[in-house]
């Protein structure tokens, strides 16, 4: 293979064509570099007002110089346009970006960060009279690396064409219905475009509340009844975003409340009923303050506080039940969640001295966690470790039945 024909085969290989509302964009080899062009559409080669509208967009554009907006040069031939020579760098439409990584759309912050950097231009353009008119993913450039948005064409310079739409053949449900019907063009048909590119954007994803919304009003039929501004949109945007996060907060305080009062419940003892009697009326010599009365012939012990009453005692041991019930189910269930951490093909299987120091470590985490537990339950030490000892062994024979056929692997 001689130099020549490399070079063509290099070519080849990096020229990607992309067809866009103007023609053609691709790279194609000048002065020996690639250069991006695009190449009118033949068809409107002899449309004059195609000519005298592209003409002046070329003329606009020179005066552009937001970030997200590409620059281009036209060429001429025999007094009429065939050709804009772009500024450097490597896109691809956002269409073809959705088709080769359509998993993207769920990455975190990428469709805010494509509509930020849409509205951000778009509003630069309304302020300088410019509407885009159609945001399909086939008429939005991507710069390869850094996912940054850039536009090329805008529709409003094409308004006077007898049928604006042979701009947009495949693109037509991104077009507001005003430009389609030859109406009045303004920044509200972009509204409407960029609700339906939010549609397209979360075709292979669930829409999140505030896109759903915000989509849902920017692509009303009547122009009246979509918001009037970019700042209005985004606006939007933002507020049905907090709404959303201050009422999932609200939600998470609540259940969390909920929580607690119904542990205060479990853990609070039943209130005793005591039924108040009435004195009897003291008759001469019943003062048992007086002299000759010993408190030891009734079984008393002068200034001792721990004796107990039948109801007390009662009292204190359903206390104890209900307390040690509560402790049981806490420890049962979190404990459960440790052990098959180990119980399982995984661990089984592996070698002895893994699963003994695995097993060591759950150890630890299960003696922690009971003493927390009794604690907050309000149940002694040694109790509270012969409880948590059954449970763990009784989970343990139950994990162990399922994994009957694994062992551990000794180490040969």
């Amino acid at each position: 293979m001689n130099y020549e024909e490399l070079l063509n085969e290099k070519l080849g290989a990096n020229t990607r064509l992309i067809r866009m509302p103007l023609g053609v964009f691709c790279k194609k080899e000048m002065d020996g570099k690639l250069h991006n062009v695009i190449d009118i559409d033949k068809r409107f080669g002899l449309n004059i007002k195609f000519s005298e509208a592209l003409k002046a967009e070329c003329t606009k554009n020179r005066s552009l110089s937001h970030k997200h907006q590409l620059h281009f040069e036209p060429v001429e031939e025999e007094g009429r346009i065939v050709r804009l020579n772009i500024e450097q760098g490597n896109f691809i439409t956002l269409a073809q970006l959705l088709d080769e990584q359509p998993s993207i759309v769920a990455e975190n912050g990428f469709v805010d960060n494509i509509l930020a950097q849409l509205f951000d231009l778009t509003e630069y353009l309304h302020q300088r009279n410019v509407w885009h008119v159609c945001y399909a993913p086939q008429n939005i450039l991507i710069r390869k690396g850094d996912y940054s948005v850039m536009l090329l064409s805008h529709g409003c310079f094409y308004q006077s064409m007898s049928d604006i739409m042979e701009l947009y053949v495949g693109m037509e449900r991104f077009v507001a219905p005003e430009v389609r019907n030859r109406q009045t063009v303004d920044g509200r048909c972009d509204i409407y475009s960029l609700g339906k590119l939010i549609d397209y954007l979360f075709e292979l994803s669930e829409t999140s509340y505030e896109f759903q919304k915000v989509a849902k009003k920017a692509q009303k039929e009547q122009p009246d009844a979509r918001y009037q501004s970019i700042a209005g949109m985004r606006k939007a945007l933002v507020q049905k975003r907090s709404m959303r996060h201050s009422l999932k907060t609200l939600l998470i305080a609540g259940i969390a409340a909920l929580v607690i009062f119904g542990l205060y419940i479990e853990l609070m003892p039943e209130p005793t009923h005591v039924e108040y009697v009435k004195p009897a009326p003291q008759q001469s010599g019943d003062d048992l303050s007086g002299e000759g009365f010993n408190p030891s012939e009734l079984g008393l012990v002068s200034g001792d506080t721990t004796l107990m009453t039948e109801e007390q005692r009662r009292m204190q041991a359903e206390f104890e039940a209900k307390a040690e019930q509560i402790f049981k189910k806490r420890f049962m269930q979190e404990a459960d969640r440790i052990l098959s951490r180990i119980y399982d093909n995984e661990h089984m299987n592996s070698s002895e001295k893994k699963f003994m120091s695995d097993i060591s470590s759950v150890n630890e985490e299960l003696v922690k966690l009971q003493t927390e537990l009794a604690n907050d339950a309000g149940i002694s030490a040694a109790r509270s470790q012969l409880l948590a000892t059954q449970i763990v062994e009784s989970l343990t024979e139950q994990k162990k039945k399922k994994l009957q056929y694994h062992g551990i692997q000794k180490k040969k």
